[in-house]
């Protein structure tokens, strides 16, 4: 008897919980699909949305079993039924059980499946008609002690252009042997460098801080190549972190245990919005390359996605996630990338063939390899 109370009471507590998440995720999903935004904890919770709809895949059936009374031991069961009126009693309660639950996590799974299930289950091959070219971006990461291993990936990836971030000021001899193969390398200090295989015709460091922003300003590279003729103008890109400094004034955002109470896109979002600012004036087919800091399931990236196309989106197969590195961060090597911030975009011009995710080479980052060709080909 005692036993068979704390399973009604545990089943009970499981309703609740399971009620309660079903109703917190389908406020989230009202507010995702109003576009909500502006809010620390909101703009968190669209940044890791992908995970927040995972539990339904253990709730739902939970709900289910809960729904049918669940699994009752052969003889409580008789026991409690050993009279017309007590089996009575029991088919009244099984039909008065509340029914929502599970019917709105079945909507909630199916809208979760369709924004970021399906998108990168599958995509199919998608060949080149003709002569392609690669683009690799990569944060090497400013403390990666293993430059020189990422140097030998780097170059048996025989990228056509390299986008780096977080390279040292300067010469580092470290890239010694990207410079013997790339002809062509220009960079801005602190935020990115290019080696190229293609003459730069022009070369244009761009401030993406937003007008008034009192912090240092945060520059981008923009490099016009020379394509076998052809102009591509490749912009090299990292944004800011989504989180406020530790003190004001200080242009330094360290990662720390409280970083998640310092969440803010802000200055992020309107670094993005710089930049999309900056190419409404590019009149060539260009490359947009970088550590985005910013997930495929925020929502500004929509509005990259409605100015440019997503390399791996086009091209690649899975999730893409290259940040964090279990091992660059203390955390066992099983445990994998849960976030996909860097990203390859192009213009309508061009068109992604192939897309990868590389090794782990020293960062807190791993590279992603694009390669695309002209459309005209």
């Amino acid at each position: 008897m005692l036993w068979s109370r704390l399973q009604v009471f545990l089943r009970a507590i499981a309703a609740n919980l399971i009620s309660a998440y079903a109703l917190l995720l389908a406020l989230f999903t009202l507010m995702r699909l109003l576009r909500l935004a502006g809010l620390p904890l909101l703009d968190l919770a669209n940044t890791f949305a992908p995970y927040l709809y995972m539990p339904l895949v253990v709730s739902f059936p939970l709900s289910i079993i809960i729904t049918r009374g669940g699994a009752e031991p052969v003889e409580a069961a008789r026991k409690r039924l050993a009279t017309p009126a007590r089996k009575r009693d029991a088919d009244a309660n099984r039909r008065h059980r509340p029914r929502w639950p599970a019917a709105l996590q079945i909507l909630l799974l199916a809208i979760g499946l369709y924004w970021f299930a399906l998108p990168s289950i599958y995509r199919p091959p998608n060949p080149p008609a003709g002569e392609t070219f690669r683009v690799v971006s990569f944060n090497v990461q400013g403390s990666n002690a293993e430059l020189e291993r990422a140097t030998e990936w780097l170059l048996s990836a025989a990228p056509d252009v390299i986008v780096l971030q977080e390279t040292a000021d300067g010469y580092d001899p470290r890239l010694a042997p990207l410079y013997a193969v790339y002809a062509h390398e220009d960079h801005v200090e602190g935020s990115a460098r290019v080696f190229s295989r293609y003459a730069i015709l022009k070369r244009d460091a761009l401030t993406i801080e937003a007008p008034g922003d009192d912090q240092s300003g945060r520059e981008a590279l923009r490099l016009l190549l020379d394509m076998d003729g052809r102009p591509l103008a490749v912009y090299a890109l990292h944004f800011s972190l989504p989180l406020r400094p530790r003190a004001a004034g200080d242009a330094y955002v360290e990662l720390g245990p409280e970083a998640l109470l310092r969440y803010d896109e802000s200055r992020r979002n309107a670094q993005i919005r710089r930049f999309l600012d900056i190419l409404d004036e590019e009149s060539a087919p260009f490359i947009a390359a970088g550590d985005f800091n910013m997930s495929d399931a925020s929502l500004i990236y929509d509005e990259l996605a409605g100015r440019m196309q997503d390399g791996w989106r086009a091209a690649g197969n899975g999730a893409g996630r290259t940040w964090p590195v279990a091992e660059a961060i203390g955390l066992p090597r099983v445990v994998q990338p849960f976030l996909r911030i860097d990203y390859v975009w192009h213009s309508d011009a061009l068109r992604a063939t192939a897309a990868e995710v590389g090794a782990a080479i020293g960062s807190d980052h791993l590279p992603l390899s694009v390669d695309l060709e002209w459309r005209d080909n």
